[in-house]
């Protein structure tokens, strides 16, 4: 029986204007119930929407409000995350992956147009590589599969040290306003969101905080990453090359995780890609800046794809 000890222990609720989206189902593939939105247009092109690490699909609340009237839209909680399940097993990308193209087999699609976020756009990009006749596009938000840059970010190294990471994760329990300020490194100005979100971003920072189980599959998640990005990158360049699927790099302008020289490097290497930077916005511009996200996604899906 599990003990409760903190109200922040509760079940997770969705964002309210997506409550109505809401599933579950189970990926055979990885033994995993999956929670995820969907919106069900079932004849106009699909969108898959992947989230970072640590985040869930909350974090597209707002493009699934804006999007959810001219596509269908699929937005899961990756395995370990969010309202998914969280079995004690490594979080590889392989795994990662394996769920999310269970997921799309499940509800019976064939191809889609990928928007991730960070992680998720890793996750994105190796999924267009592996199986290029199910994605149709690209739109990568805070991340790409090459990586020219070192990571700097002094948490995010502090993370990757075995032990140290788990007291560090596990301290912010004692104190939810630190636990909200660990969030500042990925936005430009976390104090100028709106109330409501700041709000649900501070019940929602210490509800991940008091989940073994996410704690958990975030650090698998992280430590299996870094190792597996290393990799990619003695193959991939030549990939890249020949990969014609239409992609788009949106960049916040003060994102500090990953660089306007990594996103020009990208944009160079893979055919039929363009770059955008959001300005006033750091590692989430979809969250930050929504509106200016938005229109720059509607724009560069209409020029590619058709709506029905």
């Amino acid at each position: 029986m599990k003990v409760i000890k903190s109200a922040y222990q509760q079940p997770m609720e969705p964002w309210p204007a997506l409550k109505q989206f809401a599933k579950t189902t189970h990926i055979e593939e990885t033994d995993i119930d999956l929670f995820y939105y969907e919106t069900n247009h079932e004849k106009r092109p699909v969108l898959l929407m992947i989230h970072g690490l640590g985040d869930e699909a909350d974090t597209w609340r707002y493009v699934i409000d804006a999007l959810a009237r001219d596509y269908h839209l699929i937005a899961p909680d990756l395995p370990g995350f969010g309202r998914s399940d969280k079995p004690d097993v490594d979080y590889t990308p392989d795994f990662m992956i394996s769920t999310l193209i269970g997921l799309l087999d499940k509800i019976g699609v064939d191809q889609t147009i990928l928007i991730g976020s960070s992680l998720g756009a890793v996750l994105s990009h190796a999924i267009a590589l592996e199986h290029p006749g199910r994605v149709q596009g690209l739109v990568l938000i805070g991340g790409a599969l090459l990586q020219t840059d070192k990571a700097t970010d002094r948490g995010l190294r502090l993370m990757q040290i075995p032990f140290l990471g788990e007291w560090f994760y596990t301290r912010l329990r004692k104190n939810p306003d630190a636990a909200f300020d660990s969030m500042r490194n990925v936005y430009h100005d976390l104090d100028k969101m709106p109330k409501p979100d700041r709000e649900f971003l501070y019940h929602r920072v210490n509800q991940r905080v008091w989940s073994d189980g996410q704690r958990r599959a975030y650090f698998s998640t992280l430590r299996s990453l870094i190792p597996w990005l290393k990799t990619q990158q003695s193959t991939i360049i030549e990939q890249f090359s020949e990969m014609s699927t239409p992609c788009l790099i949106i960049r916040g302008e003060f994102d500090p995780l990953f660089s306007q020289e990594n996103g020009k490097a990208q944009a160079e290497i893979q055919k039929n890609t363009s770059m955008t930077t959001i300005d006033n916005a750091g590692h989430l511009p979809h969250q930050e800046n929504p509106q200016a996200v938005v229109k720059i996604i509607q724009t560069w899906l209409s020029k590619y794809f058709q709506l029905a």
